[in-house]
């Protein structure tokens, strides 16, 4: 998903899908997690970070890695994932973003966050 919107121009959700072979849903969430990791912006297009990233193609699984271990949220959700995979991996992500973002608490009480 990254790759495709940093080599093609004005990018679509259909594009994503379409690529990846994807169901538009899926586009969305991969689309979503490069946004959420500030690689690109609401226009699907690269943000400063990304297009750093896209300057080095051999270095930027390596680099986008390293953005998801260091990011508060999503280092510790892919933590437990990893070390413990059988555990209560969806409760504790869900408490994790309940204490450092307390706003999203009636979406996680819908069973919105999708591991």
């Amino acid at each position: 998903t990254f790759k495709l919107i940093g080599n093609t121009k004005n990018s679509t959700l259909t594009d994503i899908a379409l690529f990846n072979n994807f169901e538009l849903r899926q586009a969305s969430y991969y689309s979503n997690a490069c946004f959420f990791l500030n690689l690109i912006n609401e226009n699907l297009c690269l943000t400063p970070l990304g297009e750093d990233i896209m300057l080095n193609p051999l270095s930027a699984k390596v680099r986008i890695y390293e953005l998801i271990i260091k990011h508060e949220l999503i280092g510790q959700v892919f933590a437990k994932t990893a070390l413990y995979p059988r555990k209560k991996a969806v409760k504790d992500s869900k408490e994790l973003v309940k204490s450092l973002y307390p706003e999203y608490g009636e979406a996680l009480s819908m069973n919105f966050l999708i591991i």
